[in-house]
Parts: structure tokens; sequence; C-alpha cells
């Protein structure tokens, strides 16, 4: 487990600042912070989510219910949360952690350290875990250096209590949830619709300012800045029009680093794209700047690879311009060109319009593209026969392990968590240059804010910290 330390470039981590200064008084404790997503998460297992977003709105609910033993800074540098200190050996490959005493499930049961270990039980990797009193032993079998990252963003090592279920389809009682030892306890669940956490007033790091959590999903974004505007809604998400809409009018807008990668993926067994020549001609033809321009609203950043520029370091070296004489060349050279066809989410209408707009520049260099979009429950190019489709896969590190998990999962990047950075590099190089993608877009989250909501609180890579958010005028 090679550890690469977060590189937030200045511009990047001058966009990703926490936008709200603190309260001119001391925040007061109360109130119900009123949150509305996109997505519609039917499951509350994001390996099960059918699509990046949903996933995403899983784990963020996982982040509010459930601690790690170690946590990362806004800076990616680990610090404690269930253990308190840690050590290892020279290797890296022997460590140990001290348990933080007194920590209580959300229930108001002790945690025992032996529950610790059970829910470490998703360590991979031949590691083991042991315990010796309150020390928890974790003998990786190799040299761990990015172990303290990995134990901090892996949900599958979040510390929850074994044998509680997930929750039942349409709210049930407080016992059917699942138990953390996080700062907010799942009490309502209707997949699609919304869920409610209240606040876990045993919190081993103090109790959250805020009373509850209600988050409406499925919401249009133009629905939730029109919430937003009327006071019906205290923090939102927002497609880009809409983020640049709020900014323009005095308000609150919070931009993550580029934490999602929008692609092209080809459907390699359709024989209108076997034809390598027919791939590059497309990706030529693109215009990258005027999508990141027009269709982001200048948020983002153009993309020529798989990782980000503040993950990585190292995206600059992808190119990333429109190349139109070289498409048309190449265009010439296959003959009769093929009529594609592209898919995409139709519930996507970021992803609907650039590939309307990735259809427009293919017409330039001689190339027919058709919508196709699938069928709602549809899987997209299995479904349509679409020769390619439009993807998200979110690459949010914060660390380039991290992401090569991501990009393995989604886009079947294969590459050992092992390989050193120039490995990692020469391995996304020959995996872009084959063509079985066309990175086109970063883009960031963003969120509008509420003029109510006080210390607002997340990391550049987009996990929100709620426990010390406020809202203004709430009872002392």
């Amino acid at each position: 487990m090679r550890h690469i330390a977060c590189r937030f470039l200045a511009a990047s981590s001058a966009a990703c600042l926490v936008l709200a200064v603190g309260a001119a008084t001391r925040p007061r404790y109360g109130g119900k912070l009123r949150v509305e997503i996109q997505s519609k998460p039917s499951t509350f297992d994001p390996a099960e989510s059918p699509d990046v977003a949903e996933a995403k709105a899983v784990l963020k609910l996982h982040a509010l219910m459930y601690d790690h033993l170690v946590r990362l800074d806004p800076q990616g540098q680990p610090q404690p949360a269930l253990a308190l200190s840690w050590e290892h050996d020279a290797q890296a490959a022997k460590w140990r952690f001290k348990l933080r005493p007194g920590v209580k499930w959300q229930d108001g049961a002790q945690i025992t350290p032996e529950e610790v270990v059970t829910a470490l039980k998703g360590l991979g990797g031949g590691a083991s875990v042991r315990l010796e009193g309150d020390i928890l032993e974790i003998d990786a079998g190799r040299p761990a250096p990015g172990l303290l990252a990995t134990l901090a963003t892996d949900d599958g090592l979040a510390i929850r209590r074994s044998g509680v279920g997930t929750p039942p389809l349409q709210g049930g009682p407080a016992g059917a949830f699942p138990i953390g030892t996080g700062p907010f306890r799942l009490t309502n669940w209707e997949p699609g619709r919304s869920a409610v956490l209240q606040a876990n007033e045993d919190y081993w790091d103090g109790r959250p300012y805020v009373d509850s959590i209600e988050i409406q999903m499925g919401r249009a974004s133009r629905d939730e800045l029109l919430d937003l505007e009327l006071g019906k809604a205290d923090v939102v998400e927002l497609d880009p029009v809409e983020a640049r809409r709020a900014q323009q009018e005095g308000k609150k807008v919070w931009t993550s680093a580029p934490v999602e990668l929008l692609c092209l993926r080809f459907g390699l067994n359709r024989p209108a794209v076997q034809d390598r020549r027919v791939r590059l001609a497309l990706a030529d033809s693109i215009d990258r700047a005027a999508i990141q321009k027009v269709l982001l609203q200048n948020y983002g950043d153009v993309a020529g690879s798989i990782f980000p520029q503040w993950l990585s370091g190292y995206a600059f070296l992808f190119p990333t311009a429109m190349n139109l004489d070289q498409a048309r060349q190449l265009r010439g050279e296959i003959g009769v060109a093929p009529a594609l066809k592209v898919g995409y989410d139709p519930s996507d209408t970021l992803a609907r319009q650039i590939a309307e707009r990735v259809a427009v520049n293919a017409r330039d260099a001689g190339i027919t593209l058709a919508m196709a979009p699938p069928p709602a429950g549809g899987s997209l190019m299995t479904d349509l026969g679409a020769d390619l489709q439009v993807q998200r896969v979110r690459i949010d590190g914060p660390i380039v392990d991290k992401g090569l998990m991501d990009a393995t999962a989604d886009l079947g990047l294969l590459i050992s968590e092992q390989s050193s950075p120039e490995q990692i590099y020469a391995a996304e190089r020959q995996f872009v240059d084959s063509l079985a993608i066309i990175p086109l877009i970063h883009i960031p989250e963003l969120l509008g804010i509420g003029s109510r909501v006080r210390d607002w609180s997340a990391t550049p890579w987009g996990a929100w910290r709620l426990e010390r958010v406020s809202l203004e005028g709430e009872r002392p």
C-alpha cells in the first residue's frame, strides 16, 4: 500500500477553501440542517449502487455515521480518531495503534476493542489484526507506508457494529438501522426519497451543533436552487449553470477539487469502433476547452488523463487540445465511416449535453454520432447497442492508491498498489493511448450554501464535516 501525498496546487487549494467564515459569536446548538441532493440512492450499500452519483451519496451518509481508526485533515494528513496514537517498525509493515477509551456506539453501549477488530476484518492483502490490551496491532505482511490513508478512506474499514442490518425499505424502528460511533445516527430511511440523521449526544469528539440533518433525494438542480433562494433548503447540490447563477447573485457556492472524471467509454466489442482510427479521429475532433467553458461554466479542468492534476501531479503531460485537421485526415483514411451510437444516463443532464456537443464536434470531422439513451433502468451500451457512452467515474483520492482502486473498478485500469509513481504514469499512459476511453473533463462538486449556515466545513476532495456546522438564529 504505497502512499503518495496529496498534491494540491495553489489554485486548487484556493478554490477549495471553506466558504463560510466562522460566525461572529459562539456557534449555537439546535435546528435541522436541510440538505437536498440530486441522486436517489435505493440501497445503503455503495457497492450495490447502480451509478456513481448514488454510491457517492451513500458514502456521504456513511461518513456522517461511522468513524475510522484515523481520519485525514484538509491537507490529507492523518489525524487521531478512534486511535489516539500509532507507531510502526522500520519497514512500516507492523503497526501498533492505541485505541481511544470511553467510545460508545450510537445506542449508548460501550465499544470494545474486540468489536474494533471485527470491524477491520475487511483489511485485505494478507494483513492480520490482533489485540494486546488496548493496543491494536496490524501486521500488513509487507511494507505499508500508506496504511494510515487506507484506514482513513476505505469505507470497508469504517467502524460499524457487526450484525446490525441495513435499513428496511420504508423506515422502521431505530434498532433496525446500522449503528456506528460517528457524529450522527440514521433514524429514518426511505430509499430514493429521504433520510434523517439525529445528533449523537455521546459523540466522543463533542456533540454536533445541529440537532438533525434531513436529506431530500431526487431533486433537480433548478428546483434545488429555487429552494435555496426561498429558504427551504440549507445545502444543495448544483449543476454548473445553476452554480454560476448562484454565484452571480451573491450566494455562497462551495467548490471541491475536481473529483470526478467524465469520459467517453467505447464498447470495444462493437464492430463500428474496432478500427482504432475511428476512435482516434473522434478523440481528435473534441473541443474539450469549449465543453469546460460553456457546459461547465469554467468549473473543473479539461482532461486528457484519468487522474486529476491535484492527485497525480502529472496530468498536464497528457494532451487535451483539439486537432481537427488530423481528425479529418483519419476520417478520410477510413473510407465509409460508420454511424456511431452514443449512450448516456437519461437522468444526467450534463451527460446528455456533453454527448450532444461531442456529436457536433464529430460532425465537423465527418463522423456521425446518434444519441442512444437507454430506457429507465437500462445499462447503457448493452441495452440499445450503443458503440460508446458518456460515463462518470469518481476519482477523488485523496491519495493515488484510492484513485487506483476507483479506476480499476470502473474503467479496468489494472495496476498494482505497489507500483511506483513512474509505473503508474506509464500504465495510465498506455491505457489512455489504447483509446478504450477518451477522458474529457475533471469536474468538482458544487454546493449552494444557505445564508443561515455557519462554519461550513468540508475537505477539498468533498468529504462533509457536518458535526461542526451550526445554524444562525437557533437557541443557545
